[in-house]
């Protein structure tokens, strides 16, 4: 109970049917609200804070943005990184196109995905390249819009039937971010960009979707609210007068596996409904189009499943996408609102670098994350009784500035962060087992990834014959030090041109297609125009170790 009396709580609830309605209220009311009412909304908003994904700054931040264009130009421009002998490019005139029909909710699902993979795809008089494009352009479509995917396809991997599962998911699956996270460990840099920059898309999106555009989060949840209560009138209306009992049943039972995902009604719905995720929309949406009648209730909400709006959920696993920005938004709003009356909550941020961006205390709460490098806030050392705390100092590096409680105001004062990010670096790294005692190598490092790409040039045989010394140089400094991925018909057309070759055969790869080792970092450098040539000067080989 929130209230002294179940009277008061059952106005309380009658009030404000959700959460999002008393948050609405007090941003845009202009009266003194229960001090309770004031602490449930703006706990709500902390619990659910939402991600980091953006650093827009929260004044500027605009929820229904969606940037096809600097996608396309990103993905045109990895792609091409990729040094393949058929390039991949997509149709950059076409981005307004596509992101008005990514907002237009008229036109059903299944034809977006069509529309969009029409209007992703460049025409080009090569037929190969023709086709490779549409059926990577197909395959984005898919992924932004939350169907299944080949992520294979769009990283151009062959993989075999039995991996087939792990490459082919929907981005809006439960599982979905520990299935994209396997997926990383099996591409390399560029590939594991695309894949970053379609995801991307993809919470543009379906953040759109959440939040329309000129409505507030709360606002926009409160619309969810009131479809869904008006579909379900819809769905009432049809149960009550259909023939067919046992599929009236079915609907209802589907529906209450949609909202409530009770066990028990699980097993009932297996036996009834067959094979059906609890609180599953496309699951729900299946059993639901199987059984319904011919009434043109029944075609209404059948237009509202293929424009893919029917009943829509406050809480789903898509709110993932929603930004902590939006919750600090409406913070904001009701402090400024409530603190007429309750002057506390407009206590200034003790931060002060943060007060252009979190002006309020409690903003501190929201936008305040523990850093990874900084770990459990236990220090290996610290005394202490607690049984629990005594075991999770096996697993702290943390490093204090001085002693005493850590909060999300005094986090600077208290803890040393360098020191804490250096040990957290140390405590990973091992040591070499050739040179005894002294550290591994990072992988990206300069001189590392020197070492990997001469080491696989060492293994190749060119038309049967292995390489001498000067040409390993030559392919070293002409190829790999001005590309980061260089292919097997880059090298070949390389020593045609340069060396007259009619008939190159390049054999003793791992990979039959690309070196998989390159000069990522160095390249990384040099495309940054700021050393020009000191990256080569070995008098800055120190420095350049420390930036790594």
């Amino acid at each position: 109970m929130v209230f002294p009396t179940s009277a008061e709580d059952k106005k309380f609830y009658d009030d404000y049917p959700t959460i999002y309605h008393l948050r609405y209220k007090l941003m845009t009311e202009d009266e003194k609200f229960d001090l309770r009412e004031v602490y449930l909304a703006i706990h709500h908003i902390i619990k659910y804070r939402g991600n980091f994904l953006y650093n827009t700054s929260v004044k500027d931040f605009k929820a229904s943005k969606i940037d096809v264009k600097s996608s396309i130009e990103k993905l045109n421009e990895l792609y091409e990184n990729l040094g393949l002998d058929l390039n991949v490019e997509f149709n950059i005139s076409n981005t307004a196109e596509i992101e008005k029909v990514l907002k237009d909710k008229q036109i059903f699902k299944r034809d977006k995905v069509k529309k969009i993979a029409e209007l992703f795809a460049i025409k080009t008089d090569n037929k190969e390249q023709s086709k490779r494009i549409k059926d990577i352009s197909k395959q984005v479509a898919n992924a932004v819009l939350g169907y299944k995917t080949r992520f294979d396809t769009i990283a151009l991997k062959e993989i075999s039937k039995d991996e087939l599962s792990d490459w082919n998911f929907k981005l809006s699956d439960i599982d979905a971010d520990s299935k994209f996270e396997a997926l990383m460990g099996n591409l390399d840099e560029n590939e594991q960009a695309i894949l970053l920059t379609i995801k991307e898309l993809f919470n543009e999106v379906t953040l759109n979707g959440i939040v329309e555009d000129g409505n507030t989060l709360s606002e926009s949840m409160i619309n969810k609210y009131n479809d869904h209560r008006d579909d379900l009138k819809l769905l009432k209306e049809v149960i009550e007068n259909h023939i067919d009992r046992k599929k009236a049943k079915k609907l209802a039972l589907a529906y209450d596996l949609y909202v409530n995902n009770r066990h028990g009604q699980l097993l009932q719905a297996k036996k009834k409904l067959g094979k059906i995720k609890p609180g599953s929309k496309e699951d729900f949406y299946k059993v639901v189009n199987k059984n319904l009648d011919d009434s043109r209730v029944s075609k209404e909400i059948k237009k509202k499943i293929e424009l893919d709006s029917f009943m829509p959920k406050q809480r789903t696993n898509a709110n993932g996408v929603i930004p902590y920005q939006l919750h600090q938004l409406e913070l904001d709003k009701i402090i400024e609102n409530q603190s007429k009356y309750y002057p506390f909550l407009k206590e200034l941020n003790p931060v002060s670098s943060h007060l252009k961006e979190a002006p309020y205390k409690l903003d501190e709460l929201i936008r305040f994350r523990v850093p990874y490098y900084v770990g459990p806030l236990i220090s290996p050392n610290e005394s202490t009784k607690d049984i629990q705390t005594k075991k999770n100092q096996n697993f702290a590096w943390m490093i204090r500035k001085e002693d005493g409680q850590i909060t999300p105001w005094n986090f600077d004062q208290k803890v040393d962060r360098i020191e804490s990010a250096n040990k957290f670096i140390k405590r990973m790294t091992t040591k070499d087992t050739y040179l005894f005692g002294e550290d591994v190598l990072p992988a990206n490092s300069l001189l590392y990834q020197k070492f990997t790409v001469l080491n696989e040039l060492n293994n190749i045989r060119i038309n049967g014959k292995r390489i001498s010394v000067d040409l390993k140089q030559e392919i070293y400094e002409n190829l790999f030090k001005k590309h980061t991925t260089i292919t097997v018909k880059k090298l070949e057309n390389y020593l045609k041109e340069n060396h007259n070759l009619v008939k190159v055969e390049i054999k003793g790869l791992a990979d039959e297609k690309k070196f998989n080792s390159g000069l990522t970092t160095y390249n990384r450098f040099k495309n940054l125009n700021i050393f020009d040539n000191q990256i080569d000067d070995l008098k800055y080989r120190n420095d350049f170790r420390k930036l790594q």
